[in-house]
């Protein structure tokens, strides 16, 4: 994770998820407040932080076709 001001960017292959909630964002953040948990609106904003975030690899889900 590559963390500059308040971007923070995953590493080439893996995007982002949120700890609390587990969902799932770009390969690149920008900080800020979050407003919404699980499309529940908080009384108070929360101030995002890096480790409020995970790398995970990204899974890419194929089909054939006969």
């Amino acid at each position: 994770m590559n963390i500059e001001d308040n971007i923070i960017t995953a590493e080439a292959g893996k995007v982002f998820r949120r700890k609390i909630d587990g969902m799932l964002f770009s390969e690149e953040i920008y900080l800020g407040l979050t407003y919404y948990l699980n499309g529940v609106k908080l009384e108070t904003p929360i101030q995002e932080k890096p480790d409020d975030f995970e790398e995970i690899d990204i899974e890419v889900q194929t089909e054939e076709i006969d």
